[in-house]
């Protein structure tokens, strides 16, 4: 009985001592799904290319002590094609990259799967319900291998 007591409160220790990372939130109220961003390491240079009516954003992520923290962005409002220098952090190096997109009256997270090669760099994009898309292109650093 006190080893069944010790196992459980070893593990029990384990799990709170064990930093359990949480996504932060998207435009509005809206939560991150991680599965559904990209995870790269280090500094970068990135064009974002938007193409279509609807209300489109791209945002970069830095991992924080237990959440994804917005870094940068880049939205269809400053044009269809934007470059952006990412700047690494000292500390986690990690950097997560998602799109959003305004469905009625909420913003919804693309799926941004696998990267392609692209003439600049190295993309991924998304295309949404409606027909958009987004596509960010890594034309330096370590984005191009993740």
């Amino acid at each position: 009985m006190v080893i069944s007591m010790l196992w459980a409160l070893t593990i029990g220790m384990a799990f709170l001592l064990t930093p359990q990372v949480e996504a932060s939130h998207g435009p509005g109220p809206t939560k991150v799904n991680t599965k559904l961003g990209v995870v790269v390491e280090g500094s970068f240079e990135m064009t974002c290319t938007f193409l279509g009516p609807s209300k489109k954003v791209i945002i970069v992520y830095r991992h924080a002590s237990k959440e994804w923290e917005p870094q940068l962005s880049c939205n269809d409002g400053a044009g269809t094609q934007i470059p952006r220098h990412v700047p690494a952090d000292g500390g986690d190096p990690r950097l997560m990259v998602t799109g959003w997109y305004a469905d009625g009256q909420e913003w919804k997270q693309c799926d941004l799967k696998g990267w392609r090669e692209d003439p600049k760099g190295k993309s991924l994009s998304c295309r949404t319900p409606s027909g958009d898309t987004m596509t960010v292109t890594c034309t330096k650093g370590r984005c191009a291998r993740p």
